[in-house]
């Protein structure tokens, strides 16, 4: 099935010994290896296990500690732990209602569709692969749908010009298989004309049909116009640069620190299996009378002696000193791993006085999440306009509302990293700032309370303060 869809994808012979490298990678970021068979035929397959000598008395240890899935599983915890929170800022403030509504129908879609959960997990994967494909389906009179697919399942071009435009994404799905026969589905997007007297560029989707006994020419091809104004899909390219336009892994510089540290460890497991058991030494024995000994508890030992001298047998108990050294160098291992990811140990999370000092721990890992964000939000933000597009145009929500059609705003991903803060201190401080005046009360209900409906909680808030204000107004003029 894989070389169906790299004949498909069209990958070139670089991409196809980059795609290898990714497979490694990935298992690598596995752990011990799950099948030794076909470990043994594909190296790729081995993960982090490997394979030892043959020729030896015993059989030596591999133990793996996994640090790397751990380290990838808490960056990813971090970076979107918490699902950041969408606004729609209006251009012009007679619009701000019905930008918040149009606000509330998109996080409604991105809810239903488990947008930042499944973008989580894709985040974990483009960590380790390199890169994921976010798709948007949007098709006349039915629910727009998001997809990720992983860096086997499609291809792209970027423009030469500009590496964060694209100029065409392939994806291939099998579509149905009877016994031998495999019918795959090859989908192309490509932004093009319709026809010559077309003024503007609209999202073409060519769709073919092949056999999996003939790749070359396809059953059945079809072009649609999607009539969307830019491609429905998205690259999310961990960490491109301006050399690597395809991205890297994370893992790549904690692979030999991993390494490192499982054939440590093994080794340090080999030293106690062995010497926490004394031996046993005999001398000027022969050699039957050797091996006929037991070694067991009051066992005795009928030793014959070799050419008249005198056979002895005394216990040699072993003793181990290397066992701090050894400690440190795989502690010094775990720390590198994880300034690698800007993580910090758990050492330095004891004892901690106060939120603001976890806040400053955490701070290498906050620059490095923006520097992640600023890969992924600019895609994200694409998206949520295309899908606003798409809403529009095609009548997916019977709940769609006319008025979002023209209007203006910009689109902010407030994120929220999982830091705990000194509430208390953030309330104080608000409720100051809504005293003076330079927070309103509406945002501090936002910020700081349950309530759903803020605008019945501020009228409620309204109602209470007039009373009040009536109820002193009246004592004062009964007092005077």
């Amino acid at each position: 099935m894989a070389d169906i869809k790299q004949t498909l994808l069209k990958f070139t012979d670089d991409q196809k010994k980059e795609l290898e490298e990714i497979k490694a990678d990935y298992y690598f970021y596995h752990g011990a290896v799950t099948d030794k068979d076909k470990a043994l035929l594909d190296k790729t397959l081995l993960g982090q296990s490997w394979i030892n000598a043959d020729d030896l008395d015993y059989v030596p240890s591999q133990v793996i500690d996994n640090k790397i899935k751990s380290l990838i599983h808490r960056q990813a915890r971090f970076f979107l732990g918490e699902e950041p929170v969408l606004l729609f800022k209006p251009r012009h403030s007679k619009d701000k209602s019905t930008c918040e509504e149009l606000r509330i129908f998109i996080d409604d879609i991105l809810s239903g569709s488990q947008f930042w959960s499944e973008t989580m997990k894709a985040f974990r994967l483009a960590t380790v692969t390199r890169r994921v494909l976010l798709r948007m389906e949007a098709n006349p009179e039915e629910k727009i749908r998001l997809y990720y697919h992983d860096v086997n399942d499609f291809n792209y071009e970027l423009d030469p010009k500009d590496p964060r435009k694209l100029l065409s994404v392939t994806f291939v799905r099998l579509k149905q298989k009877i016994n031998t026969t495999e019918i795959w589905s090859r989908y192309t997007y490509k932004m093009g004309k319709v026809n010559k007297k077309s003024l503007e560029e609209t999202c073409l989707l060519t769709i073919e049909t092949f056999n999996n006994l003939d790749l070359e020419n396809p059953i059945e091809a079809k072009t649609i116009d999607t009539k969307l104004s830019k491609i429905p899909c998205w690259i999310m390219i961990n960490e491109q640069d301006l050399i690597n336009k395809n991205g890297k892994s994370d893992i790549t510089d904690l692979k030999p620190l991993q390494n490192s540290y499982n054939h440590r460890l093994s080794d340090f497991n080999d030293a106690l299996r062995f010497l926490m058991f004394g031996q046993t030494a005999v001398i000027d024995a022969t050699d039957d009378t050797v091996n006929a000994c037991r070694i067991a508890p009051n066992a005795l030992m009928p030793l014959v002696s070799i050419d008249g001298r005198q056979a002895s047998a005394q216990r040699v108990e072993s003793s181990f000193s290397n066992a701090e050294p050894v400690k440190m160098f795989l502690d010094i291992l775990d720390k590198s791993m994880h300034d690698k990811l800007s993580i910090p140990t758990d050492d330095k999370l004891k004892n901690v006085p106060s939120a603001k000092t976890i806040k400053y721990i955490y701070n290498d890992l906050i620059a490095r999440s923006e520097e992640k964000w600023h890969d992924w939000e600019p895609n994200i933000r694409s998206m949520l306009r295309l899908l606003v597009e798409a809403c529009s145009k095609f009548k997916c929500y019977k709940l769609w509302n006319p008025e979002w059609n023209n209007l203006e705003y910009s689109i902010v991903l407030d994120k929220r990293y999982p830091i705990p803060e000194d509430e208390e201190d953030r309330k104080k401080l608000a409720m100051e700032e809504v005293r003076t005046n330079v927070r309103s009360h509406k945002s501090y209900i936002n910020d700081f309370t349950d309530d759903e409906d803020v605008d019945n909680a501020l009228k409620e808030i309204c109602e209470d303060i007039t009373s009040i204000t009536a109820a002193e107004n009246e004592q004062f003029l009964k007092d005077t």
